[in-house]
């Protein structure tokens, strides 16, 4: 049996355990209220100002990275000669690449679209129905989609142009057009940039319709 100096000892060790989580407690209460006191500090960024400037400037980024990755994808065709035999390499005999260009001149073409809109709806102050921004939100997610599919169509092929496929026989190409590979390796990164762009233009663009119209 406990004595009872034993008793009062554990009750002594339990409250000062109990003193101890009340302090940490506090602590990361003191910490939380910390954070919030900062961010609110900046309230700017809670602003539809913030969220119409953020979308302008990803839509502007996404045209620039998808215009980008179309054109170096257009001009990239080499001519070299294996074993006495002239031969090309062309976006064109690849129909992932076709694929790849086509995905990104429409995701160009209706951002580039969405921008002017987004930037008229700026000037007037706010999106005319809810049903507008729906239709932008839908508008970048299709393009995201496509460009999703573009990207790993290329991205496929030109795997299989830089390491081959040992299993069925097939070489790697990149060794003869190192042009054409430098310019296809290009074209895919300014196009996965404009995937990152266009992700974060869709989740903007899903959030408060009402109060970030656009």
């Amino acid at each position: 049996m406990s004595s009872p100096q034993d008793s009062r000892m554990e009750k002594v060790e339990a409250n000062k355990a109990q003193k101890e989580q009340d302090m940490m407690s506090c602590t990361s209460e003191n910490e939380l209220l910390a954070w919030q006191a900062k961010f609110e500090a900046f309230p700017f960024f809670k602003t539809p100002r913030f969220f119409k400037g953020a979308k302008i400037t990803l839509r502007l980024l996404t045209v620039v990275t998808t215009f980008l990755a179309m054109l170096f994808m257009l001009t990239s065709h080499q001519s070299t000669t294996v074993l006495g035999t002239q031969l090309d390499a062309r976006y064109s005999y690849s129909p992932a690449f076709k694929f790849f260009v086509y995905a990104n001149a429409a995701s160009c073409f209706f951002i580039f679209l969405s921008l002017l809109a987004t930037i008229v709806f700026y000037l007037r102050g706010t999106c005319p129905t809810n049903k507008c921004s729906y239709l932008f939100f839908l508008n970048d997610m299709m393009m995201l989609a496509m460009e999703i599919g573009g990207c790993a169509a290329a991205t496929a092929i030109g795997e299989l142009g830089l390491h081959g496929n040992s299993h069925a026989g097939w070489g790697s190409i990149c060794g003869y057009y190192g042009k054409f590979c430098d310019r296809v390796k290009i074209s895919l990164a300014f196009s996965y940039a404009s995937v990152v762009s266009m992700f974060i233009l869709t989740v903007i663009s899903s959030m408060n319709f009402k109060e970030n119209p656009f």
